[in-house]
């Protein structure tokens, strides 16, 4: 069975949450695979903070590299998304005091703690509640154009992760490897262990995946 690790990354050097930190923790785990969150056009310019890394830790192990973020979408289509998706915080950001003090309090503790705040409950419960408040707050404007501009936006989102572990299966299917690392963006993380969930219904004995990790360097 693979072994795979989920490590929540930032894709911006930001305080702690940086290529240093980030060397440290897979020196740790020693993956002899990374599965990255990036097309395999930018596999060595989409991230600096995590290609920063990656090229480090290479001078002392071999391992693969492979993008998994293939998700095809139009270039028209993924400019309405991301319209949609400034349209969305902009609107909730005025509306609510909340939302603005909790994405505050969320690059604050980034900052100080890293890697080890961006893989704990705390970030993870975070990040739920402000997607709460998006959802609350643009459904009572009752403004269709901002409800459907939600919509896609969270659509867009989810399809984006399932074609990710959906080519990390595909990968485990036919390759070998003994250990494992996923580095995508930490927003992703609640979104990557749901598809994982539903994979595990047909696939369960292919991957074993650990959620777990807290940041800390054993």
């Amino acid at each position: 069975m693979h072994k795979i690790t989920l490590v929540a990354s930032a894709h911006r050097e930001f305080g702690l949450c940086n290529a240093e930190e980030l060397l440290k923790i897979l020196r740790a785990i020693e993956p002899d695979t990374i599965f990255e969150e990036a097309r395999p056009s930018e596999l060595d310019s989409y991230r600096p903070l995590e290609v920063r890394a990656i090229t480090q830790y290479r001078e002392s192990k071999v391992f693969q590299r492979v993008p998994v973020d293939r998700y095809d979408m139009p270039a028209s289509l993924l400019a309405d998304i991301k319209r949609d998706r400034d349209l969305v915080v902009h609107r909730v950001e005025q509306a609510s005091r909340e939302y603005r003090e909790l994405n505050e309090a969320i690059d604050k503790s980034e900052y100080q703690f890293g890697f080890q705040y961006l893989n704990s409950v705390a970030f993870a419960t975070a990040m739920a509640r402000t997607c709460e408040i998006e959802e609350k707050t643009i459904v009572e404007t009752g403004n269709q154009g901002l409800i459907r501009g939600l919509g896609r936006w969270r659509d867009a989102i989810q399809s984006r992760e399932r074609e990710m572990i959906g080519n990390i299966y595909e990968y485990c299917r036919e390759n070998v490897f003994e250990t494992g690392v996923f580095l995508v963006g930490a927003a992703h993380k609640a979104g990557i262990v749901k598809e994982v969930e539903e994979r595990a219904r047909t696939e369960a004995v292919l991957v074993d995946w650990n959620f777990a990790y807290d940041g800390r360097i054993p």
